[in-house]
């Protein structure tokens, strides 16, 4: 019977070694939840294949630098018919019969042209196309460092709920131990039946609670799913490595005194934020398509020609006949029916708007960091006042217990303590990872936000 114990009792550690196994295996990391969410992004895959299309256009601007070449052939049959008659010449009458004839006609040709000058339009234009490649990559990581933030807050979230559901996991173990010592206390005539039953209403209120707050971290890990576009159906445990939560209330103030500059946060913001360099990066792409317009308008376009033929009338007299042409051909756009001027115009006015749209992220730049501050101070400020508040709640506690004990108060009297005690001490977990949170968004906000 010993033996057979012990079996159960192995096997039982077996087993749960297995299941723990096998949650570290189903355990998500941050990072693992960024990469998810990136390859599962319609977003993010769209501009990838842009990415990849994109390359060949700058090929085929590059080819347009080289000489053309290309091999034509070609056959013909004509038929040439004379109708019968006659001639007369000094009296003298001739009579012709009608004839038929047939000829046959094969060629074969080398061509190639060249662009020689267009005002180096035609460079132009490579650079052009890898400047809408440096466009399509600066739009890639600005939508990867969205979901980078939309993810991080989603993760934070749960970090957050499973703290409070471990508060109340606490809290109702207090009280629980509270009910065992009141039903010890009525044992022995100190307390009567009525406390009992007021000390298992709390129990029960606590055990609601908690399962709330089980119900919240459930919810939220489907909002993280979610957000990732992943299996909503997945079942998962979280992983709180990635993300530091152990602060001190001198650690925030330090976060928050180092973040006071705005100017000095909005200047990290232009040299960092993705949005603003393909801001600029679209000024460039303009720049680029009013010179290509100018170089158009003034300059003329030279082309290189030449031609290289073999002809005959049968395939093994094809080189019968031999002809090279070469040449340079010149073309000037005198009137196009403004075509040319107006797209240097647009061009113009596309620079000025693009100009007017960066001015305008700016100011949105300063907005969002100014207000993620104030979000990251108010965080420290409710952190600070609940650290100091919960310090009091739980002498306040500890007091009612021990008057309870005595006799001096009633159980309502130790229940609201511990009720505030525990609703403070939520709460400052609250304004903790409120705190964490508004600062990946303040990272965010000035480009510091890495994966």
């Amino acid at each position: 019977m010993q033996l057979f114990r012990k079996i159960i009792i192995a096997a039982s550690g077996f087993l749960a070694l297995c299941s723990g196994s096998v949650f570290a295996q189903d355990s998500l990391t941050l990072k693992q939840a960024i990469n998810i969410a990136f390859s599962r992004s319609s977003s993010v895959t769209t501009l990838k294949n842009s990415y990849e299309k994109q390359k060949y256009a700058i090929e085929n601007a590059k080819g347009s630098l080289y000489p053309t070449l290309s091999l034509s052939g070609s056959y013909s049959h004509s038929i040439t018919s004379l109708k019968g008659g006659s001639v007369t010449q000094n009296g003298v009458t001739t009579n012709y019969d009608g004839t038929t004839s047939g000829a046959d006609n094969f060629s074969l040709g080398l061509n190639s042209s060249v662009t020689l000058f267009n005002g180096f339009a035609n460079t132009r234009n490579v650079d052009l196309e890898e400047a809408n490649l440096a466009t399509i990559l600066l739009n890639l990581e600005q939508a990867k460092t969205g979901i980078v933030l939309n993810v991080t807050q989603s993760y934070i979230d749960i970090l957050k709920k499973q703290k409070i559901v471990t508060a109340n996991e606490d809290n109702l173990t207090v009280s629980q131990n509270q009910l065992n010592s009141v039903k010890e206390y009525m044992n022995v005539g100190k307390k009567t039946i009525s406390d009992v039953y007021k000390q298992d209403v709390q129990v029960s209120q606590n055990e609601f609670k908690l399962e709330s707050s089980r119900n919240e971290v459930r919810k939220a890990k489907v909002d993280l799913l979610y957000t990732m576009n992943d299996d909503i159906n997945k079942e998962y445990g979280i992983k709180s490595t990635d993300i530091n939560t152990n602060y001190s209330v001198s650690d925030l103030k330090a976060i928050v005194d180092r973040t006071s500059n705005i100017a000095e946060l909005v200047n990290k913001a232009k040299k960092n934020r993705y949005e603003y360099k393909s801001a600029l990066q679209d000024i460039e792409i303009n720049q680029i398509t009013l010179d290509i317009a100018r170089k158009n308008l003034l300059f003329p376009t030279i082309t290189g020609t030449g031609n290289y033929n073999w002809s005959g009338d049968a395939i093994g007299k094809i080189d019968n006949s031999k002809v090279l042409t070469f040449g340079i051909n010149l073309s000037y756009p005198i009137f196009q029916g403004y075509s040319t001027k107006v797209r240097e115009q647009v061009a113009e006015v596309n620079i000025k708007q693009k100009r007017e749209d960066l001015s305008q992220l700016e100011q949105q730049f300063t907005s969002d960091i100014k207000k993620a501050r104030l979000d990251l101070e108010t965080a420290y400020k409710q952190y600070e006042i609940l650290e100091r508040s919960l310090k009091s709640a739980e002498q306040d506690k500890l007091l009612s217990e021990e008057s309870y004990r005595v006799g001096l108060n009633t159980i309502l009297d130790v229940q609201t303590a511990q009720t505030n005690y525990n609703n403070l001490l939520i709460n400052r977990i609250t304004a903790l990872y409120d705190f964490i949170t508004a600062k990946a968004r303040l990272d965010y906000y000035t480009g510091e936000l890495n994966y």
